[in-house]
């Protein structure tokens, strides 16, 4: 008895094909485009990370912020580029090639390790857009610090 049980156990479940060809057609093109769907995002946040930090170091540069500036207002100021670095950072790792050692006569090693490149690839992307959003939240304590507390310049 407990042998039947556990021979049901061990099989696994049968799994009847889809019947709807569109269905099939959508789930091979979602896993065969990922990596690039993943790549395209990641270049998009180089170009907004690099396009925002660039308009931001102008805009600090062409300021008058310097004679009013302390170490804490710099750190301040200086937040939203080092974030926006390490934003960069992370979009660019995952547009780095990486070799992989592949068994191609089996199945199950191509697949694990398409699955380890998109999981990778994914956090990177994630890591990424969390301090991109960080870096938009230090921008606004920035902002208000500098609306709030950097005095106007008295006009001759």
């Amino acid at each position: 008895m407990e042998d039947a049980i556990m021979k049901e156990e061990e099989e696994p479940p049968v799994v009847s094909p889809e019947p709807n060809p569109f269905w099939r057609e959508n789930a091979e093109k979602l896993v065969g485009e990922s990596v690039s769907n993943l790549e395209e995002v990641a270049k998009q946040l180089i170009a907004v990370n690099s396009l925002l930090s660039g308009i931001y170091c102008h805009a600090i540069t062409f300021s008058d912020l310097k004679p009013s500036m302390t170490e804490a207002a710099a750190a301040l100021y200086l937040a939203p580029l080092a974030l926006w670095l390490l934003s960069l950072i992370f979009a660019v790792l995952t547009l780095f090639p990486k070799s992989y050692k592949i068994n191609i006569n089996s199945s199950r090693d191509p697949k694990e390790k398409y699955e380890l490149i998109v999981s990778k690839k994914h956090w990177r992307l994630k890591v990424s857009g969390f301090f991109l959003i960080l870096s938009f939240v230090a921008l606004m304590v920035a902002l208000a610090h500098y609306l709030l507390m950097v005095p106007v310049p008295a006009s001759t």
